[in-house]
């Protein structure tokens, strides 16, 4: 399969929109999250939607530190992955994954390996990226393949933060030594 990874622009940022409470809904299962009185899967009291994707704008708004990726699939949109970098990452970290989202029919064939391993050669330096504590199947993935691309070479740790214990993963890209 033809994997592309294209940085979203205000012109479509929509599809990002529109993928976004897909990903969330995944995310459910492993967050205990539920639907706010309106039927949106957020904490807070917004209504719509609409609402909800104006929260994200800030992804578009601040080019050479927040990054928003559509993944492709010969030629279908696949999922995103949004890609920040300071003041928007922990210390000593020049770079997160800090959100991550293939659509299940693209799952299993590739797509979210090659899509990791660009980003990482896209950005060199250091890396951190985080799965939920009970997200097992995202903490499987991210484990093999940050194993893959680093050679083995990687920090594991568990830490508290806002979203829980999360697992997180540390290590050096050094593109184009990783290609």
């Amino acid at each position: 399969m033809n994997v592309r990874i294209i940085l979203s622009t205000q012109d479509d940022a929509y599809i990002v929109r529109n993928l976004y409470p897909l990903y969330l809904h995944d995310l459910s299962e492993f967050s205990g999250e539920w639907a706010n009185e309106h039927g949106v899967l957020e904490p807070t009291s917004v209504a719509t939607l609409f609402e909800q994707g104006e929260v994200q704008k800030i992804w578009w708004e601040k080019p050479d530190v927040l990054y928003p990726f559509i993944i492709q699939a010969d030629g279908r949109i696949a999922g995103f992955a949004f890609v920040a970098r300071a003041p928007h990452v922990p210390e000593a970290t020049d770079q997160v994954i800090h959100e991550f989202f293939v659509l299940h029919a693209f799952r299993g064939k590739g797509i979210g390996d090659r899509t990791a391993s660009e980003l990482f050669n896209r950005f060199p330096g250091q890396w951190q990226v985080e799965a939920m504590e009970k997200n097992l199947p995202a903490q499987a993935f991210w484990r093999r393949v940050v194993r893959e691309y680093t050679r083995d070479r990687f920090e594991e740790r568990s830490t508290r933060n806002e979203h829980g214990h999360p697992l997180f993963f540390r290590f050096e890209s050094m593109a184009p030594l990783n290609r």
